[in-house]
């Protein structure tokens, strides 16, 4: 059954427009704009982004767009962002082809247009940027622009996770741990998480979904996929929650997946009632400890 969703979770928190993703060029009037921008000097970056747009430099264009977009130094208005990063995605930069996706799929500074912001995410996607490859997963894994598909869906994720991404990778183990798309399987979904959750998560703000560390905290604190362990479960939940994982799960997730209505500050504190003083302060010390430590490759199980 195709399930549709009118408010779709594509680009919930995500950094979509962080300004030191910005590609660098040769050109050092551009490096000097970008570094204006960083520290807050519009005053001298707008000049220099203006002039060197003016000679069609793509990146001072799609700087300008994010600009626009975030009201940095000029009046915010979406529209001529939306401009300024069509002319940057016209000439192909990956980074501002998946910007004007989200612009379509939102409805900001042009009518919204799913199908028009797939066209868009799937230019960056087969480019390589993994913004695009989880934009593009998502609108599959939803039906937005697009025939519902999680095989699909599933298959952009994977190129996400093969680059890295704890999205991705997040959601892979999501579709284990709830049979979506592939067979129930707590153990592989257990294995995608911890490889998610040994990274810092790229979108602490979702609430469709809760976080790797969340989530691999619930599996040791239930023992599906592992053994049960409520101090490895309890650091989990600390993390989770120093890692913005504090508000309660959106709609969508519980409609879709019947996400925990808990936050991780409710799963830790419930957690701390069963345990001893001793055991509590040892999940404290693990998670002050933890530092982020990727693991790169699955071990796939034989069937």
């Amino acid at each position: 059954m195709v399930v549709v969703f009118g408010n779709p979770f594509i680009s919930f928190a995500v950094t979509l427009w962080t300004l030191a993703s910005v590609l660098p060029v040769s050109a050092g009037r551009f490096e000097d704009a970008e570094a204006a921008v960083n520290i807050g000097d519009y005053a001298t970056a707008l000049p220099l982004l203006g002039t060197l747009a003016d000679q069609d430099n793509t990146y001072a264009e799609r700087l300008l767009g994010i600009m626009y977009i975030k009201g940095r130094g000029v009046p915010q208005d979406y529209a001529m962002g939306m401009r300024w990063m069509r002319i940057a995605a016209n000439k192909g930069l990956a980074d501002a082809q998946n910007e004007v996706g989200i612009l379509f799929q939102r409805g900001w500074g042009v009518e919204r247009n799913e199908a028009e912001a797939v066209k868009w995410f799937r230019l960056a996607a087969d480019q390589g940027l993994v913004l695009a490859q989880n934009n593009l997963a998502d609108t599959y894994a939803l039906g937005l622009g697009v025939p519902q598909d999680f095989g699909e869906a599933f298959r952009w994720y994977h190129l996400a996770a093969d680059q890295s991404s704890s999205y991705a990778e997040n959601v892979i183990g999501i579709a284990y741990e709830h049979g979506l798309s592939v067979g129930q399987d707590y153990a592989e979904a257990f294995r995608w998480y911890r490889r998610a959750a040994n990274k810092i998560y790229e979108r602490p703000g979702d609430t469709w979904i809760h976080s790797p560390q969340y989530n691999i905290g619930a599996m040791y604190a239930s023992g599906r996929g592992t053994a049960q362990d409520n101090v490895q479960a309890l650091m989990w939940f600390t993390l989770a929650a120093a890692f913005g994982d504090t508000k309660p799960p959106g709609p969508l997730g519980i409609k879709l997946l019947n996400t925990s209505k808990y936050t991780a500050l409710e799963q830790r504190d419930r957690l701390m009632a069963l345990m001893t003083s001793a055991q509590i302060t040892e999940a404290e010390r693990l998670a002050r400890e933890w530092r982020p430590h990727p693991i790169v490759t699955i071990e796939r199980r034989a069937k």
